[in-house]
């Protein structure tokens, strides 16, 4: 198991699964980074399955945890990696790991569903006691814009998400409502 490793720089933790929203979640806590100042540190938790019924023999969670973690970060971020990034594995029930994995963190991101949730659902059962029980700020990335900023361009194609500059795509107005670019229909 790999721990998270105490520093004095401020962090930003994102806490990642694989899933598209993580995946989002990511890009916003690389830009909350870069804003701030902070230390991007990318976090996934997992836990023994309840029965080992087919789990292979040689199955090495952590190893498997860190591949994800390298290949999304790969994926999300490209060539625009912190060279100080810090992938944490942890182990155990994620709402705990990533709360402890926060702890003293400038802020927590997480994307609103992962892997496992309920379709309908707002709020993923771990991000919904995240936000309410983190000790630091928690930033819960909703929908399919991408913060502003390199993007690798394979990520708005595989998983459907926007950037800002994207054209075509709307941003919201301060107030929430949809704005259009100069040249859109309906633009004002």
């Amino acid at each position: 198991m790999t721990q998270a490793v105490p520093s004095l720089a401020p962090r930003i933790v994102v806490g990642v699964d694989g899933s598209s929203s993580a995946k989002r979640a990511l890009a916003w806590a690389h830009f909350m980074a870069r804003t701030t100042g902070s230390v991007l540190e990318v976090v996934t938790v997992w836990q023994n399955p309840p029965s080992w019924t087919g789990v292979a023999d040689d199955w090495d969670p952590v190893a498997e945890a860190r591949a994800m973690l390298t290949a999304c970060c790969a994926e999300v971020l490209g060539d625009d990696q912190p060279s100080d990034i810090r992938l944490t594995v942890l182990e155990g029930p994620a709402t705990a790991a990533l709360l402890s994995a926060g702890a003293g963190a400038r802020m927590l991101v997480l994307g609103s569903r992962g892997h496992g949730g309920f379709a309908g659902l707002l709020l993923g059962s771990v991000s919904a006691a995240c936000a309410e029980h983190a000790a630091c700020p928690t930033l819960i990335v909703h929908g399919d814009d991408l913060p502003p900023g390199p993007t690798p361009a394979s990520l708005p194609e595989v998983h459907g998400v926007h950037h800002p500059d994207d054209a075509g795509c709307r941003a919201a107005s301060p107030a929430g409502r949809p704005t259009h670019k100069p040249g859109e229909e309906g633009a004002r």
